[in-house]
Formats: structure tokens, C-alpha cells, sequence
């Protein structure tokens, strides 16, 4: 990589070519440090103990690791590697939040702060706190567009019935309703009937419940929130989803178009396809 590349403005928003990366579980950091790899930028990565993949450390410049609830060590990583801006990546259990004992006493005093306990409120605190330490935390999405589909049919060889497309439409719309009283961003339907709604377990385990209460051929909305904070909570789906999605048998997966991010997409969508799941962007 040329110097010239590293020097040169990479996109909007971005001040240096140095980025700072918050990361959680899965494969969503190392996806987001590939991603600014690319766009030449050096990557200084926080990684959670036991929760983060070890694999990130082989896609970043450095990475420091912290255990979780370490929110001062997390602060004086960051700084020490000479952030200013930082981006939230990977998936941190949302009862992590009820673990108080684990807290430092940044942590406990961030937690008064809250009003309640739901996911945004605490990141939207930990985004305020970071800004008090001249670290600007950025839209998530800012370098992952590409993983967000258009509007349209993601299984070619699975063609939804207009039963099938009620369905999914008909979970979207029960979806957005309960992401815009921030209880949850997935719901399960069939035949008419809402099976089960996310709650602090996740999507995954959502799909397991449904699929238990209700059998085969249930349909999985997701949808982002109508105030959607892109600095954190965006809506994520992936591989680990569809292999959900065919141990339970389901019959289709739905979201909107251009709203929701999805990896593996190659892989999953074979998945999906050799199962007879259908994947509707709407």
C-alpha cells in the first residue's frame, strides 16, 4: 500500500487514516477491520476476554484486551493508541447489563446515569462518555454499505408464494412496532399468528423458542429501529442466522431493503437455498 493512500482523505466523516475499534463477539470485527484495511486505515482494536474472537488480533495493528466491564482500561486503550474516533462492531449479551458486580468504577458511574437499562440508553451512554474523552464514535455502517442488500429477492431458487410475501409483510410490520418501543428488532410469525418477539436473548434464540411453539414454516422479520442510532444496535444478519433458520425449518426470512446488515451472504444464501428458505429484501 502506497503512502499516498494512507495520507489522502479516505471518506466523509473520517479525520485520520487511524480508526479505533470496540469489538464483540462473532465475525462482525473482523469483517469492519478488513473493511478499513482496505480503505487504508490502521486499525486499534479493544477486544473483550473470552467474548471477542482471538483471530481479530490478525487483522488489526494492535489490539488490547480488557475484561468486560473494564471501562477505564478500555478508555486508556484507546487514548494510549492515539484515537480519536472509534467504531462499535460484534454483538455484547444486552443482560450483561444486570452484572453490576463486574463493573469498574467508571462503569458504576456510567450505569447512574442511566434512565433505564435498555441497550441504547446504555450505549448511548458509553457514546457520551467517549466523546468526553475526545474519542468520536462513528456510524457503524460507514465502511460495511456493500453488506446492506437492496429491495429484492436474495434466493433466486426460492420464489415466494403471495402467501409467503403477506407473511413476511405481515411480520415487518409487527416488527417495526416493537423496535419503536425498543423492546426488540425480530419477530416470529405463521399463518396469521405472532409466534414469539425478541426480547434480551437475541435473534438466534428467538428462532429456537418459535420453532418449538410453533413447528415448521415460521417466518423471521427484522427491521432497524425508526430512530436507528448508526453508531451502535444496527440490525445484523448472517450465517449463524440461516443455519437457525433451517434447524428450525423455516420458511422464509424478511427485512428492508438497505436497512439491515448481512454477512456471509455468498454462503448463506446457499444455505438458505439448499434448504428451501426464501430471503425477501421488501
Amino acid at each position: 500500500m502506497s503512502s499516498t493512500a494512507l495520507t489522502e482523505p479516505l471518506l466523509p466523516g473520517f479525520k485520520t487514516n487511524h480508526l479505533g475499534l470496540l469489538a464483540g463477539e462473532g465475525q462482525f470485527p473482523i469483517l469492519m477491520a478488513r473493511a478499513a484495511k482496505s480503505r487504508g486505515l490502521r486499525v486499534s482494536a479493544v477486544g473483550l476476554k473470552g467474548l471477542t474472537s482471538e483471530d481479530l488480533e490478525r487483522h488489526v495493528s494492535s489490539i488490547s484486551w480488557v475484561d468486560f466491564g473494564e471501562f477505564d482500561n478500555v478508555i486508556e486503550a484507546l487514548k494510549g493508541a492515539g484515537v480519536e474516533q472509534a467504531i462499535m462492531a460484534g454483538r455484547v449479551d444486552h443482560s450483561s447489563i444486570f452484572q453490576i458486580s463486574r463493573l469498574d468504577a467508571r462503569g458504576m458511574r456510567l450505569v447512574a446515569k442511566l434512565v433505564n437499562k435498555k441497550a441504547d440508553s446504555v450505549l448511548g451512554v458509553v457514546a457520551d462518555e467517549l466523546a468526553c474523552e475526545n474519542i468520536e464514535l462513528l456510524d457503524t455502517t460507514a465502511l460495511l454499505k456493500n453488506f446492506m442488500p437492496e429491495p429484492g429477492l436474495l434466493t433466486p431458487d426460492v420464489v415466494p408464494s403471495n402467501v409467503m410475501l403477506e407473511g413476511i409483510q405481515y411480520g415487518i410490520e409487527h416488527a417495526k412496532y416493537i423496535a419503536a418501543k425498543d423492546i426488540g428488532q425480530s419477530v416470529v410469525v405463521k399463518e396469521g399468528v405472532v409466534v414469539g418477539l425478541e426480547g434480551l436473548e437475541g435473534t438466534d434464540r428467538l428462532i429456537d423458542r418459535s420453532a418449538d411453539l410453533a413447528g415448521e414454516g415460521v417466518i423471521l422479520a427484522k427491521v432497524a429501529k425508526p430512530s436507528q442510532d448508526l453508531r451502535f444496535d444496527v440490525p445484523v444478519i448472517g450465517l449463524t442466522t440461516i443455519r437457525h433458520l433451517v434447524a428450525a425449518k423455516a420458511a422464509a426470512l424478511g427485512f428492508p431493503g438497505g436497512e439491515v446488515l448481512f454477512f456471509d451472504q455468498e454462503e448463506a444464501i446457499a444455505l438458505a437455498q439448499e434448504n428451501s428458505l426464501c430471503i425477501y429484501a421488501v
